[in-house]
C-alpha cells in the first residue's frame, strides 16, 4: 500500500513566492529576471536558488544572453519528478483519477464508471483501490508523492473534508470522505468542490494565459469556478459556484428536471437526454437518474450534431442559447474578459457550442469594448481530477495562504 511522504511545506513564504516563479517559466528563468518577478534581492535569490538546487526541486539548464554586455545568464526551471500528487473526482456517473508531476503534466491517468452503490463506503473502498493501482503502474516513488486531492459534488464542508448531502449521490449525507480515504489509502487527503479544483486545474494549466476568468463546469451536474488575478475565489462556506437554478429562459419547457427555464433545465446532459425522448429523436428510454444510461444516449446525441443531424443540432443550440445567458450574467457581474468551458461533458457538446456561443454572449455583454474569449478547456475532460491534484500541489508549494485542512 502507497504511503504518503513526510514531505513537509516547501519552506518559508519568499521560498515558495520563488519557486511559484520558476514554475510558471517553464522554459526556465535566470535568477536576474526572478529578482525582478518576485521583488526579492539578489542575494536573497541566490541563496534561495542554491536552496532549492540542494532539495532537487530545481535544476539548472541553458543559457541567455544578456541585454547588456557579460556571460550569458544560466536558466533554472522546475525539476517535474521532483514532487508529485495524485487527484480523484467523484462525479456520479464517472470515476476519474489522474497522478502528476509538479510541473503539472499527467504522469498516469485511470477512468471508470462510478459504482452505483448507495453506501458511500463503497464507492471509497474503490476510489482507493483505482488509487492504489495508479500509483503501482506508475514510475514514480511513492515518497515523492505529497498527497491525494478529491473532487467531490457540492455541499461540501472543506475544513471537515465532509460531503454534506450532494443532490446527486444518493445515500451520501454526511460523509466522512477525507477521513475515510487517509485510512484507506495512508496519503495526505483534501477534499474540495469540484468546480473549484477545475477552476484550479486551469489556472496551473502551463500556457500563462489565464489569468482572470469564469470557469464552467458541464458534466452530470452544472457549476462556475472563479479566478481573479491568480487567485481561486471560494465563497465563506468554501461552497461557491452553485448556478444551476439561474434563471435563462422563461419560456422554457418543463421537463420535469431542475428548475423550469434554468440553466440545469436547459444544460445539464440529462435535460438534452429527456429532450431528445420527448421528440422521438433517440429510441433508448433510460431515467434521469440513471447516470450511465443518459452518458450514453446524451454522446449519441453530441455525435449525431456533429454529423450534422438537424434535430439533435437543434438540442445543442437551445442548450447554448441558455448557456449564453448565463454565461452573460456572471461575465458581466464579474467584469472578466474570458469564459473558460470544461468537464466530462464538454468534449462532446464543445464542437456545436463553440461555433454559436460567442456570437450568443457577446450582445449581452454591458462592457463589451474588448472581445470576449470563449474557449474550451486547456487540461481536458478530467480538468476536475487533475485540479484535485493541482490542490495538493499549491497546499505544500504556493505562496497563497491555503484555505483547506489536510489530513
Amino acid at each position: 500500500m502507497a504511503r504518503g511522504s513526510n514531505l513537509t511545506r516547501l519552506g518559508g513564504f519568499n521560498q515558495t513566492v520563488l519557486f511559484d516563479a520558476i514554475r510558471r517559466a517553464p522554459a526556465g528563468i535566470s535568477r536576474v529576471e526572478l529578482v525582478s518577478e518576485t521583488g526579492l534581492t539578489a542575494q536573497t535569490v541566490s541563496n534561495i536558488v542554491r536552496r532549492l538546487l540542494d532539495e532537487g526541486l530545481v535544476v539548472e539548464g541553458g543559457r541567455v544572453q544578456s541585454a547588456v554586455r557579460g556571460k550569458p545568464r544560466t536558466l533554472v526551471r522546475v525539476r517535474p519528478e521532483a514532487r508529485h500528487a495524485l487527484g480523484v473526482h467523484v462525479d456520479p456517473a464517472t470515476l476519474t483519477v489522474v497522478l502528476i508531476d509538479v510541473a503539472g503534466e499527467v504522469r498516469r491517468y485511470a477512468r471508470r464508471r462510478t459504482p452505483q452503490a448507495q453506501r458511500p463506503e463503497d464507492v471509497v473502498a474503490v476510489v482507493a483501490d483505482e488509487v492504489q493501482r495508479v500509483l503501482a503502474a506508475s514510475d514514480v516513488d511513492p515518497a515523492t508523492v505529497l498527497g491525494l486531492g478529491v473532487a467531490a459534488p457540492g455541499p461540501l464542508d472543506v475544513v471537515e473534508g465532509t460531503l454534506l448531502n450532494p443532490p446527486q449521490l444518493a445515500g451520501w449525507e454526511q460523509v466522512r470522505l477525507r477521513a475515510d480515504l487517509r485510512e484507506a489509502t495512508g496519503l495526505h487527503v483534501l477534499v474540495d468542490k469540484d468546480v473549484t479544483a477545475a477552476a484550479t486545474g486551469e489556472m496551473w494549466a502551463q500556457d500563462g494565459a489565464r489569468h482572470s476568468f469564469v470557469f464552467c463546469y458541464l458534466g452530470s451536474g452544472l457549476g462556475a469556478g472563479v479566478v481573479i488575478e491568480d487567485a481561486v475565489l471560494r465563497g465563506v462556506t468554501n461552497n461557491i459556484g452553485e448556478i444551476g437554478n439561474l434563471l435563462v429562459d422563461l419560456d422554457g419547457e418543463d421537463i420535469g428536471l431542475a428548475r423550469r427555464g434554468s440553466l440545469a433545465a436547459t444544460c445539464l446532459p440529462q435535460a438534452l437526454v429527456v429532450r431528445a425522448q420527448r421528440r422521438g429523436l433517440v429510441t433508448s428510454t433510460v431515467a434521469a437518474d440513471d447516470f450511465g444510461g443518459v452518458d450514453e444516449v446524451f454522446t449519441e446525441i453530441c455525435a449525431r450534431a456533429d454529423a450534422g443531424d438537424a434535430g439533435c443540432t437543434e438540442l445543442l443550440d437551445v442548450a447554448a442559447r441558455g448557456l449564453a445567458t448565463g454565461l452573460a450574467v456572471m461575465v458581466n457581474f464579474l467584469d472578466v474578459d474570458r469564459v473558460v468551458l470544461g468537464g466530462p461533458a464538454w468534449p462532446r457538446m464543445s464542437r456545436r457550442l463553440l461555433e454559436v456561443l460567442p456570437g450568443l454572449v457577446q450582445p449581452q455583454l454591458v462592457a463589451a469594448s474588448t472581445p470576449l474569449v470563449v474557449e474550451g478547456s486547456a487540461v481536458g475532460e478530467h480538468v476536475a481530477a487533475q485540479g484535485a491534484a493541482a490542490l495538493v500541489l499549491d497546499h505544500f508549494l504556493s505562496p497563497r495562504p491555503a484555505a483547506l485542512v489536510m489530513d
